[in-house]
């Protein structure tokens, strides 16, 4: 079994250890890495030599750091641990405070930056859990639906009927599109990102409906309907993390 080199560098202002792993590939500059489940890789040259990785590794220690702090942050709100009085929950990127207070009948509402949840059951976490949950789903495909009808017309063009939408929990993916079926799927978690990075993921996947894999063509298309997409992508990786 091949075994990846590896340097251990501990964290400025703390006794944090981290392994990064070092590739060797054919290429021309070094690019260093940090991945949202913590890992940290740096892929370097063939012929660099180990004194000169460990001292780059080292002179990235403070920026290695930010970033696995931000990845930290971003799964903490990835995903809605608790639904209660005081916690905060983000979407279309901005952060809504929870307020839950006993009411004869159930409700969500929004008003700024505070979502009020009212309920006849305020202890009863998972029936608090389900409206909350039914108010997220309904406002995050309202705004998807509208988003595919802003871009829809792109691919209406080529004759493309207009897909529908659904929506569900995924691991790994922000959207996928079945062409035959002529369905999007969005991940839930994808509204809690910034309007102009749903914006991206909804035309990205429409794209695929005229061009199905990721080709010179797809991107040239992609380009001319969104010139700073790779903007965009940049502010995915960087805004939220699965």
């Amino acid at each position: 079994m091949f075994l990846m080199e590896t340097y251990e560098l501990i964290l400025d202002g703390s006794q944090s250890v981290v392994q990064v792993g070092i590739e060797r590939k054919k290429m021309k500059t070094c690019r260093l890495k940090v991945y949202p489940d913590g890992n940290v890789k740096i892929s370097v040259p063939k012929r660099t030599t180990l004194e000169w990785v460990y001292r780059y590794i080292e002179s990235k220690g403070q920026w290695i750091s930010d970033k696995l702090w931000e990845f930290e942050q971003k799964r903490k709100d990835a995903v809605v641990r608790e639904i209660k009085n005081g916690a905060s929950f983000r979407f279309l990127g901005e952060y809504l405070i929870i307020f839950i207070s006993e009411s004869g009948g159930q409700s969500v509402r929004r008003d700024g930056y505070a979502l009020h949840i009212n309920t006849p059951f305020p202890e009863d976490d998972e029936k608090i859990r389900r409206q909350f949950d039914k108010w997220w789903k309904k406002e995050s495909l309202k705004h998807l639906e509208a988003l595919v009808d802003k871009f829809y017309p792109v691919i209406e063009l080529f004759g493309v009927s207009r897909p529908s939408i659904l929506l569900r929990k995924m691991k790994t993916l922000w959207g996928s599109c079945s062409v035959s079926k002529g369905k999007v799927t969005f991940n839930i978690e994808l509204t809690q990102a910034k309007p102009e990075i749903i914006e991206y993921i909804v035309l990205h996947e429409l794209v695929h409906f005229i061009q199905p894999n990721h080709s010179k063509s797809f991107y040239d298309f992609l380009s001319t309907y969104m010139p700073d997409w790779k903007e965009r992508k940049r502010m995915l990786n960087r805004d939220v993390a699965l």
